[in-house]
């Protein structure tokens, strides 16, 4: 019997989604723990064991939770809740993430596998999702290009098996979003329930899913205008009184809040926090927003009393999370960028990053999707020349939009409030925070290259054909090109920023050098026989677990010059430097007396170590 075009297309969709997961799981296995990974990992484990939610409190749970699940059977030793770092340090996350891991008697590299296996779950179901969404709206054709460019997108691979809350970003918007619209589709109490229960478990995932409040509020104001314009509205008021269907809207919206803030935010927190002294959330709680904001304003000041109400503390403790990031965003940092070191953000970074971290043929599929929604705007003017002025003509094409396209339109107001946020942030360190964009990026795009190649079959001419062998030989070149970058999806730069080996010209940490090369350098030391040599490190992994005696400690300004380093060094004048340092400490700098390593330009690296180390031998 043969099998059903329906069976086939889902047996394909599971077949790209294994693929994927066999390239994230395998290319992270020479991966060393990457810098936000420990103090999560410790994290995790630790609101597990001990329902105390005192460590990275800058972050939701979920994540961290997930990731700390399968430690729970690997039976640690737990020598790290007798240190400082657990009992008297003010969140001493990241001492406390290397003492659990590396010095406790436990074997890290077990503690990084098993942690890291659930964070896959977020990829799975949102290839899934994505999968299930395109193929209602654009059917098995929009359906299965959407999975590929979401499977086999390096950005989504790297961070599919990351310990960290970036994934778990992208799967709570798409997911929130989804059923949110779901909702207003079809706004019967079942879908209002699933899109409160979804709405908290999207908050869970990262603060920056805070967006989703403006966001759902909007599109609520907008869906009934759409309704009760199209005349065919799933409620009789709508047509008689739209200003009482938004009114309605909004409300309901607001109770969709409320269940995911008080069925799943606040039972979660209250589980993670329920061993935490009451006395000592508070003193933290006030401790780390005095030092963040240097005083406390009302707002601040009762989240520090809510901290110490029993039914309010829940709340604090994610109020505390939520203030800490705001202020991170703001907060200068200091960022290689284009050749520079800057101290404050770039409105430009963002831009750039996510232009040279995606594959060209990706920027082609997206440039013949723009072509042809200015070739149907174009169209959709030369209707409207009816004598209405520009802008009477805008308003009637945008709600004609919203009528027809409500869903794709929900897409493209997510895209503008996010990068809006994202341009005007401080935080400068990766294109991983632009992840909750890349789902509905990658639908649109999907959406309108489907509609070109199924027009383009209705007219089967040359110029069709050439159209269509264009559009599939960029999806195979984005396949290849995603492929060809395995293990090291974490350092993939498209062709103008020379490739994974010249993005470091451009832009340094979690773009590209994380710390995620320690295992592959520490095999390359022991390779090569190298004795002893000098190392400046960016991660958070003990270079002393897998190096042990074989290095030095190496910092900025250690050393003048070349000569001062022959003059002094101890390795045989080896060193090696992580490609973040080396090119923090590149750029024009206002400050001569500076510490850097300009003195290294005249010398040209005996190895490149994933593409994130640079080793140096200097006699």
């Amino acid at each position: 019997m043969l099998a059903s075009p329906d069976k086939k297309l889902k047996v394909l969709a599971f077949f790209i989604i294994a693929v994927a997961v066999v390239l994230s799981i395998t290319s992270s296995w020479n991966d060393s723990l990457v810098v936000d990974e420990v103090p999560h990992i410790g994290a995790g484990y630790s609101y597990l064991v001990k329902q105390d939610m005192r460590l990275n409190p800058e972050h939701p749970p979920l994540a961290k939770d997930l990731a700390g699940i399968p430690l729970l059977f690997l039976n640690l030793k737990q020598d790290a809740f007798n240190t400082k770092f657990w009992q008297t340090d003010v969140n001493g996350q990241w001492e406390f993430g290397r003492r659990l891991i590396f010095n406790s008697g436990n074997d890290a590299d077990q503690i990084k596998h098993f942690a890291r296996l659930p964070i896959l779950l977020f990829f799975v179901l949102s290839a899934i999702l994505i999968f299930k969404w395109a193929r209602r709206l654009y059917g098995d054709l929009g359906a299965i290009i959407a999975l590929i460019l979401f499977s086999f997108s390096s950005t989504v691979i790297t961070h599919s098996r990351f310990v960290t809350t970036d994934m778990a970003a992208l799967f709570g918007v798409l997911l929130a979003t989804y059923f949110f619209i779901n909702y207003l589709k079809n706004p019967i109490i079942k879908n209002l329930v699933i899109a409160g229960l979804v709405f908290g478990v999207a908050l869970l995932c990262k603060f920056s899913i805070v967006l989703l409040v403006p966001f759902f509020l909007l599109l609520a104001l907008i869906y009934p205008v759409k309704s009760s314009n199209a005349g065919a509205a799933e409620r009789q008021f709508d047509r008689v009184n739209p200003a009482r269907a938004r009114l309605r809207t909004v409300i309901f919206t607001l109770i969709i809040f409320v269940i995911g803030t008080v069925i799943v935010l606040w039972p979660t927190y209250y589980f993670q926090i329920r061993n935490l002294p009451s006395e000592k959330q508070q003193q933290e709680t006030e401790y780390i927003l005095t030092s963040v904001y240097r005083q406390i304003s009302t707002p601040l000041a009762l989240v520090v009393k809510a901290s110490g109400e029993p039914i309010l503390r829940p709340l604090a403790h994610y109020g505390l999370g939520l203030l800490r990031v705001l202020h991170q965003n703001v907060e200068p940092h200091n960022v290689f960028f284009l050749g520079d070191v800057l101290f404050r953000g770039s409105h430009f970074y963002f831009p750039v990053v996510y232009f040279l971290k995606e594959p060209l043929a990706w920027w082609g599929l997206v440039l013949i999707a723009l072509l042809a929604i200015n070739t149907q705007n174009q169209k959709s003017k030369i209707k409207n020349q009816n004598g209405n002025s520009k802008f009477k003509n805008l308003l009637q094409t945008t709600n004609y939009k919203l009528q027809t396209n409500f869903e794709e339109s929900a897409m493209l107001l997510w895209l503008v409030i996010y990068w809006a946020t994202s341009i005007n942030s401080s935080l400068n360190i990766g294109v991983r925070h632009l992840l909750p964009t890349y789902p509905f990026a990658i639908l649109l795009v999907s959406g309108q290259i489907t509609k070109i190649v199924k027009k383009a079959k209705e007219n089967f001419n040359f110029k069709s054909k050439a159209l269509i062998f264009t559009v599939f030989f960029l999806l195979s070149w984005y396949v290849v090109e995603n492929i060809k970058v395995y293990p090291l999806y974490l350092t993939y730069f498209n062709q103008v920023a020379g490739g994974p080996s010249g993005g470091y010209r451009y832009v340094t940490d979690s773009n590209l050098d994380w710390g995620q090369d320690l295992i592959r350098f520490s095999d390359w030391v022991k390779k090569n026989n190298v004795s002893k040599i000098e190392f400046d490190y960016f991660g958070w992994a003990d270079q002393s677990y897998y190096l042990g005696s074989h290095f030095d400690w190496l910092w900025r300004g250690k050393y003048l010059d070349a000569e001062d380093f022959k003059a002094r060094n101890k390795s045989d004048g080896w060193l090696a430097i992580s490609v973040t340092y080396l090119q923090e400490t590149q750029g024009p700098i206002e400050r001569p007396q500076y510490p850097n390593y300009i003195w290294l330009k005249s010398y040209q690296p005996v190895a490149v170590i994933g593409n994130s180390i640079f080793v140096y031998h200097i006699q």
